[in-house]
């Protein structure tokens, strides 16, 4: 039993030492609900890496912005609808009816990400109720329910001074 344990371990060390060992995974703690958003920090291998804020959409395809150590702001737009697509988003937020166009690019198969986000956007977005998405190319058009943006701002701004 003792010279199958010291095998087992020796393995281990060797698997290890040739970097055959399952790559660490980003550790996502929830923080709480704010303003209708939930609120969660992203650390990876313990280091601080972004907070993101989750809202509910069409078919449990919510909105995700993400907050990142480095001072970027993006909006992550799943689901189906979003596969292989290339094209431009066009942004609608209510009630200002103010339009924004982003070039999407492709963040995994069923994902689209937004370039960094400009004051200029985050500005009207965090004074916004709802969020209108549609991807011409695709033909899709998504609404979204911001709930309390401003509030959800406050809590990410808590969540961003936290860790600098």
């Amino acid at each position: 039993m003792v010279g199958r344990l010291r095998g087992f371990l020796a393995l281990g060390s060797m698997v290890a030492a040739f970097g055959l060992a399952a790559p660490a995974v980003a550790q996502t703690k929830k923080l709480g609900t704010f303003g209708g958003w939930d609120i969660s920090i992203v650390h990876d291998k313990g280091k601080f890496v972004r907070c993101i804020a989750d809202t509910t959409g069409p078919n449990n395809e919510g909105l995700r912005m993400s907050f990142g150590d480095d001072g970027r702001r993006q909006f992550i737009l799943p689901g189906s609808g979003t596969s292989s697509a290339r094209d431009e988003a066009v942004i609608v937020l209510r009630p200002s009816g103010k339009r924004f166009t982003f070039k999407m690019a492709q963040g995994s198969p069923d994902r689209l990400w937004s370039p960094a986000l400009e004051n200029s956007f985050t500005d009207v977005f965090f004074e916004s109720k709802r969020m209108e998405v549609q991807l011409p190319a695709r033909n899709v058009t998504r609404s979204f329910d911001l709930g309390d943006p401003d509030t959800m701002s406050a809590r990410i701004d808590g969540c961003m001074m936290s860790h600098q």
